[in-house]
């Protein structure tokens, strides 16, 4: 198993897969929907993404007026975004940097999408939002999303998360099977198998184990309160009444406390 808290070198070696299979899939479209609403209802205009990847919420936010800058850890996700800005001739900030310690300037928010705090071991996590903490105005919100812990336990609900799709491109197909599992520490381990083929020559597999600590509404209530942040919000990721055990995804409002 992948040792937790090591950021998966897949998301560099593999990042087109990430890129193939999420650009302007449904979950995105739906995903940067709820965060442009939650956004426009705190009046933000400038906006930190920590986790950008290939630049999902960068390029939305962007087209929709907001003034965004973006980081991650990946350099093969930041290579995808940067070419995506050039392509589309848009001069943005896009930063090598771990969320846990990079430190950017002062911004009215600032998210960490798809399930990226996962990645995180829970101290790491909470020296990341430390220092979100420090990339904030006073009563800066911070939002971020993460598989909820009471879902995936109950009425064995993880099976629902096993998925198989296919993606053509020209002449190239490529199809991904996932399934996990979770510990008795709350960790989920998702086991994935990628077959791809281009043309009529040999099929290609590749194979990864990616770790995701998850966590119940309560516990990152608890953390976010010892970190300096209260509460604003839980919802699901369509931007639904957060329900315990139906609420699949956690999206988590944050403000900032006065220091």
């Amino acid at each position: 198993m992948t040792r937790h808290g090591k950021i998966p070198d897949w998301y560099d070696k593999d990042s087109a897969f990430e890129e193939l299979f999420h650009e302007n899939s449904l979950n995105e479209k739906i995903t940067n929907r709820t965060i442009e609403k939650i956004l426009k209802k705190y009046k933000v205009n400038s906006v930190l993404d920590l986790t950008c990847g290939t630049g999902s919420q960068v390029f939305y936010l962007i087209k929709r007026g907001y003034n965004v800058t973006g980081s991650d850890i990946s350099r093969g996700m930041l290579k995808i975004a940067k070419s995506k800005a050039k392509k589309k001739k848009l001069n943005i900030k896009l930063l090598f940097g771990d969320m846990r310690t990079i430190q950017v300037g002062k911004f009215d928010a600032a998210i960490t999408i798809f399930n990226s705090v996962g990645h995180l071991t829970k101290s790491g996590f909470e020296k990341t939002m430390r220092n979100i903490g420090k990339n904030l105005n006073n009563n800066g919100i911070y939002i971020f999303d993460i598989i909820n812990l009471n879902y995936v336990l109950h009425n064995d609900n993880i099976t629902k998360m096993s998925l198989e799709r296919v993606k053509t491109v020209g002449d190239s197909k490529v199809r991904e099977i996932q399934h996990s599992i979770t510990d008795e520490n709350g960790i989920l381990i998702s086991y994935t198998t990628f077959y791809t083929r281009k043309g009529t020559a040999k099929l290609n597999v590749r194979k990864n184990v990616v770790t995701l600590q998850l966590y119940t509404s309560k516990e990152l209530k608890e953390m976010l309160n010892r970190n300096g942040f209260k509460i604003l919000g839980q919802y699901g990721i369509d931007g639904s009444k957060f329900n315990e055990n139906k609420t699949e995804r956690i999206v988590t409002v944050a403000e900032k406390l006065e220091i």
